[in-house]
């Protein structure tokens, strides 16, 4: 029967059967007749009161109305019903199933405390019942939530667990596959071979059907690790061996095709093949358009504006660039709730149970007074929603938090920007850049040209974040500098120390901290120096932070401020600097370690001025963590 043309009779009277037409037209994306079928198959369940049904049908109803049609209200509404239904009847495994759904509907709704809450509620109650499979299912997206959110070494610790509460049995192959992927992915990027050791652990179980979607995953997990490695030709052999790529489709519900077209774009554009990481990226930025997914948007249209850099497009890359821009704001307010809700979630995701029997105490007072009639059964709904709520929702001072710091942080981010790629810097290298062309030196010129643009489209790129990984914040200034170093005819040095701890962990630093002060001593310390300039940056890594020296030979604070400088170099330099303040104490407002900036005049013995020292101390957002 073609689902899409013709009108499915109305004389069909099974649950199954309606559930069924259903799930073909939300597979054919005829969402607005898929949804009348599955509300259908409920009321059809609802009208016999057979539990069984009517538990089926409801929990799939609600599923597809939260996931495909996002009309989160209509949701809830189908949750109230369930969890009142399963109070009711005692049904526990009702209620426990509900009360999760409760968690996954706040966390697309981006109220990640009140979903972690609403997981740990149910992990309470499952193992009361002693239901391992609910309590896998709770822990699951207990941890599911923890790695959107950025706390890895807690959702890994929840996957592991989670490993325990799986039956041995045959049927529950999916779920061993899907765990140890889970692990392997809350390493992100930082330790492949954990991601690839994990990701085999899942395939074992594809041995014989590799077809299930998560096997797919695995296979496409440990291709990312390979690719991390540096080892793409692996990294392709896995997925052209493992997986039909014919096979998948695009779902809105689900990650698999991006994340795969995503993997496929990286491998082939380590390849050099550009072309076809082109074509890749292009389907996984398309398909990450239609979930609404801002992060992985950026993170595509970058990908996708260095490939057409390579192939020469220039006009394209920048394009896309310039796409990313109106996305920022949306961006930060994203990045913000996430770090309010990884912070908050530390004294959440560990509650004592005294604190979730206490709720259910207050649940066994308003069953008691339940009556047998329906109108009073909704009552206890909302005596129940209510007391849930009480518990569960703290979140109009995280809102009234969140909306203050985003207005900081987004006009910061454009300060930032600005004072970085001010018209002075950009005028001097570009005049440094004529000079080697008008002297025919194509080689320089050249060497030039690409770290330039190397430095402006890192700059572009990280400038919508408060964050960024350290070797990439090292390269922007490693590019800055060396630019500097050009237009000023080499006349100082630069030396790096680099602890190797923070080469191996690569980990989430402040970004846009460190260049201001490097700036300040090139232009107010070496300008007008007499000898060669020394210019000496280290980066030591301590616990949870990062102590970042600059030191100058040059002609001191003193002296500069001596020098009336009344140009646009000075007031811009100042500017950049305040702008580093406001955005090391918006961290701190945000919860992090404290950031902080000294600044050490140095002297000779006889009272002279030897240069200055910057020491500033930079927390550790997201470090790696070791087993």
């Amino acid at each position: 029967m073609d689902l899409d043309s013709k009108e499915i009779s109305l004389e069909i009277n099974s649950v199954d059967q309606l559930i069924n037409i259903a799930d073909s037209l939300n597979n054919s994306k005829s969402f607005g007749k898929a949804e009348v079928y599955y509300r259908r198959a409920f009321d059809l369940a609802k009208k016999r009161k057979r539990k069984d049904e009517m538990i089926t049908a409801g929990f799939r109803l609600e599923r597809y109305t939260r996931t495909s049609l996002k009309q989160y209200n209509k949701a809830q509404e189908i949750l109230d019903f369930l969890l009142i239904y399963g109070i009711k009847h005692n049904d526990e495994n009702c209620v426990v199933r509900s009360i999760i759904r409760y968690g996954k509907l706040d966390q697309k709704k981006l109220q990640f405390i009140s979903a972690l809450k609403y997981y740990n509620l149910a992990m309470y109650r499952a193992k009361k019942i002693n239901n391992n499979k609910l309590y896998w299912d709770a822990l699951t997206a207990r941890g599911l939530l923890l790695i959107n959110i950025g706390d890895l070494a807690q959702c890994r610790k929840d996957f592991k667990d989670a490993l325990q509460y799986i039956d041995k049995e045959e049927s529950s192959i999916y779920d061993q596959s899907i765990g140890y992927s889970n692990i392997g992915s809350s390493f992100g990027n930082s330790q492949p071979d954990s991601v690839i050791y994990y990701s085999r652990l899942a395939t074992q179980f594809c041995k014989d059907d590799r077809t299930s979607r998560s096997c797919k995953i695995a296979y496409n997990n440990m291709a990312w690790g390979y690719y991390l490695k540096g080892k793409p030709k692996i990294a392709l052999d896995m997925i052209e061996t493992n997986i039909d790529l014919s096979s998948i489709v695009q779902n809105e519900n689900d990650n698999l095709r991006p994340a795969l077209m995503h993997t496929l774009g990286s491998i082939y554009f380590d390849l050099e093949e550009y072309t076809k990481a082109i074509n890749y990226f292009e389907i996984a930025h398309k398909d990450y358009i239609g979930k609404g997914d801002i992060i992985n948007i950026v993170l595509t249209k970058e990908d996708l504006s260095k490939a057409y850099e390579k192939i020469g497009k220039l006009k394209s890359s920048i394009e896309i660039l310039r796409e990313i821009r109106p996305l920022t704001n949306a961006l930060d307010s994203l990045k913000i709730i996430k770090e309010i809700a990884k912070i908050e979630s530390k004294s959440i995701v560990n509650v004592k149970e005294a604190e979730i029997s206490n709720l259910e105490q207050q649940n066994v007072e308003i069953v008691k007074r339940i009556d047998k009639t329906r109108v009073f059964s909704y009552v206890l709904g909302s005596f129940l929603m209510l007391t849930l709520s009480v518990f569960l929702y703290r979140g109009h001072k995280s809102e009234v938090r969140f909306h203050q710091l985003n207005k900081e942080l987004s006009l910061n981010r454009l300060k930032s920007l600005r004072s970085m790629m001010n018209p002075h810097f950009l005028f001097n290298s570009f005049s440094t850049l004529q000079n080697y062309i008008l002297k025919k030196d194509s080689l320089k010129a050249n060497d030039y040209m690409t770290e330039f643009s190397n430095l402006i489209r890192n700059i572009l790129s990280s400038s919508d974040s408060i964050y960024i990984s350290f070797q990439k914040e090292l390269d922007i200034l490693k590019s800055y500098i060396k630019i500097e170093q050009e237009r000023f005819n080499e006349s100082f040095e630069v030396s790096y120390y680099i602890d190797d701890k923070l080469i191996k962990d690569n980990p989430t630093i402040p970004s846009m901290v460190v260049q201001p002060y490097i700036e300040n001593a090139i232009i107010h310390g070496f300008s007008h120096a007499e000898e060669k300039g020394i210019l000496k940056v280290s980066f030591i890594k301590e616990n949870d932070i990062i102590i970042c020296k600059i030191l100058d030979n040059g002609i001191g604070r003193a002296k500069a401020q001596e020098i009336k400088k009344q140009g646009n170099n000075t007031i811009h330099l100042s500017i950049a600097t305040r702008n580093t303040d406001e955005r090391l104490r918006l961290l701190d407002k945000i919860g992090y370690q404290p950031a902080s900036v000294t600044i050490n005049d140095l002297f000779y013995e006889h009272g002279e001025s030897k240069g200055t020292e910057v020491v500033i101390v930079l927390p550790i957002l997201n470090s790696k963590v070791e087993e």
